[in-house]
């Protein structure tokens, strides 16, 4: 619009000469320089790579979020990734193969860190910050996906740089990869910890499930990080066909193994909105919970843990409920009525349900306590 008009003069005015910033993007030669720094395996590179892996396990040992989320933060593991997905774009072989070689032998150091210092510490336990990385599914793909496009945009533009760190806690490279260690170093079976109860002889599914969800992250941020670059003209896809074609054969195989994990997502959600619908009919029915609703009201579903094969699903489910109200019948009737939902819903041949009960006291004070007042 015309600013020197009365109309476009007031809009200006109005909106403080507001308007569109189209950033440049970084000349070709210029990110094909950094790409190629990021793609040698430098030692920095190793050291700021081993601390992660060494402040992840430590982290995920203590269940501590936050310190899990430094780790992230420090990891370099995103910048070969990236560099390899640059590579493809351009049809570089020799930086794709340096870049590759890069990021298998940083996983391979990350994985046998957290496995020598989890045997170090025996341990032997896993907690929520772990078990929460061992069922990856389509939803965690996309967040890999629209993490990488964020990635790869901002490497492009100067500005947006100082994005790359919320990119690297979005996508979590590092902790998946030390999850996996951790489970090498354990056996068949694993202790699971739920506050301060354990339920012991849980299916170990760790190093599995958490290798499954680092490689979508590294299919998924290489194929959305490669279309970025060739939208933005880094690449021709003349040239890069082949790796085009590749890669995303390698997305449609990794999707064959996320879709049976949100499969499992799907029954795990039916399981707790059923035993909520049951959970509230129960107090209706239940003498002990007539008298006193507060005590259902204490039962928590801590733990779902859902495999499928062959279409026979096997269920562990692990709940928090205050002595006595959570019984051997009860616990049957409900056993059942997941069966029966699964059937009909599911479709599944068989189900198998394996329910663990963890005890919680709780002290109620009918006297309120009279504090002295203070003049």
């Amino acid at each position: 619009m015309d600013s020197s008009s009365p109309f476009g003069s007031f809009l200006n005015n109005l909106s403080g000469e507001w308007q569109i910033n189209l950033e440049s993007r970084i000349p070709r030669k210029e990110l094909y320089q950094a790409r190629i720094a990021s793609s040698k395996p430098s030692l920095g590179f190793f050291v700021l790579l081993l601390c992660a892996a060494v402040i992840a396990t430590l982290g995920l040992i203590a269940n501590s979020t936050a310190v899990v989320i430094g780790a992230m933060i420090v990891a370099p593991l995103m910048d070969p990734i990236l560099s390899l997905a640059f590579a493809l774009s351009i049809s570089n072989n020799k930086l794709a193969k340096r870049s590759l070689l890069t990021v298998v032998i940083g996983v391979l150091a990350v994985v046998a860190t957290s496995a020598l210092l989890a045997s170090l510490l025996d341990v032997s336990e896993v907690n929520r910050e772990m078990t929460s990385r061992t069922a990856p599914n389509l939803i965690d793909l996309g967040v890999a996906v629209a993490a990488a496009v964020a990635g790869s945009f901002s490497m492009t533009r100067e500005r947006l740089s100082n994005s790359l760190a919320g990119v690297a806690i979005a996508v979590a490279l590092v902790p998946p990869l030390c999850v996996c260690g951790i489970g090498l170093s354990m056996g068949n079976e694993v202790v699971a910890v739920f506050g301060r109860g354990t339920v012991a002889g849980i299916t170990n599914q760790i190093s599995e499930g958490s290798f499954l969800l680092f490689l979508a992250n590294l299919i998924g941020i290489t194929v959305a990080s490669l279309f970025v670059f060739l939208v933005q003209r880094y690449g021709s896809v003349l040239q890069c066909w082949r790796n085009l074609v590749l890669w995303l054969g390698l997305l449609g195989l990794l999707c064959i193994p996320l879709s049976s994990s949100l499969h499992d997502f799907s029954i795990k959600q039916d399981i707790e909105s059923k035993f909520d619908a049951f959970k509230a009919g129960q107090v209706r029915q239940l003498k002990l919970t007539r008298e006193n609703p507060y005590l259902w009201q204490r039962v928590r579903l801590l733990f779902s843990n859902v495999r499928v094969n062959n279409n026979n699903a096997t269920v562990d489910l692990v709940f928090s409920a205050p002595k006595g109200v959570l019984t051997d019948d009860i616990a049957n009737n409900l056993s059942a009525a997941f069966v029966k939902r699964g059937k009909e819903e599911f479709s599944l041949d068989d189900i198998k349900i394996t329910i663990s009960v963890i005890p919680n006291q709780i002290n109620k004070f009918s006297d309120a306590m009279t504090l002295p007042s203070s003049r």
